[in-house]
């Protein structure tokens, strides 16, 4: 189980670390041996995987700076539930960019394999980013009904 201060503060640094290695990486190293990829892919690769990193990113900071109410409570969120889908990715990432990257081009589609590759993993964050914050901002469950209903019953 993970407190919800530690899912906060593990998802913001992953988010961050990642939002902003991945932003300048497709920027600076676009059509060279480290991202032998067309400008054209990685500009599409750049506008699938930013705005969704960017999103979570966001996600991370509501809730530094506006912490749900049992800031400290453990929920019964999985660490793996949480820990697995972004190191996934980052794996993902790392083999797609070593791989195009050793290829350098010349047999492989690298421009179609790095898009694929992203948006595979933006829908993989999207999904267990959707789980993660269902669970910490649930509402409480409603009053039991029948309570309402006895209390009614005695008035």
């Amino acid at each position: 189980m993970m407190k919800l201060a530690e899912i906060r503060n593990w998802l913001g640094a992953y988010f961050l670390g990642t939002t902003a290695f991945m932003g300048a990486y497709i920027i600076l190293f676009q059509e060279t041996p480290l991202l032998p990829i067309a400008a054209k892919d990685a500009t599409s690769a750049f506008q699938i995987i930013i705005p969704t990193l960017v999103a979570q990113l966001t996600i991370a900071f509501r809730w530094i700076a506006n912490p749900p109410q049992a800031g400290s409570a453990a929920v019964t969120i999985p660490q793996w539930a949480v820990k697995g889908p972004p190191v996934a990715v980052a794996t993902i990432l790392l083999a797609t960019l070593l791989l195009v990257g050793i290829d350098g081009g010349r047999s492989l589609d690298g421009g179609a394999i790095f898009k694929n590759a992203v948006t595979f993993c933006v829908s993989l964050l999207g999904a267990s980013t959707t789980f993660v914050v269902s669970r910490v901002f649930a509402q409480a469950p409603a009053p039991d009904a029948t309570a309402g209903a006895t209390s009614r019953t005695r008035q």
